[in-house]
């Protein structure tokens, strides 16, 4: 129990650093103590133009490796 709080603790901890180093949060000390300033985040769909590949399928006729058994000899017990 105790490690799942203290592990919780640190995940909480890193997130805050990663939120920070990235530039989401911004923490400012002024004579008041520390104040923090978020980014405005956006959310919603925008129209872009991206590459898509395309695979098209096609019917080749190419060598391929094939291993043959030829077995002359019949089993004794055989159906």
């Amino acid at each position: 129990m105790l490690r799942t709080l203290l592990l919780f603790i640190v995940l909480l901890i890193v997130i805050v650093i990663a939120l920070v180093a990235l530039g989401v949060v911004n923490l400012r000390q002024d004579g008041n103590g520390v104040s923090i300033q978020t980014s405005d985040v956006e959310v919603g769909t925008t129209v872009r133009n991206v590459q898509i590949p395309v695979v098209r399928m096609e019917n080749r006729q190419v060598e391929v490796p094939s291993v043959g058994v030829e077995n002359e000899a019949q089993p004794a017990n055989a159906q």
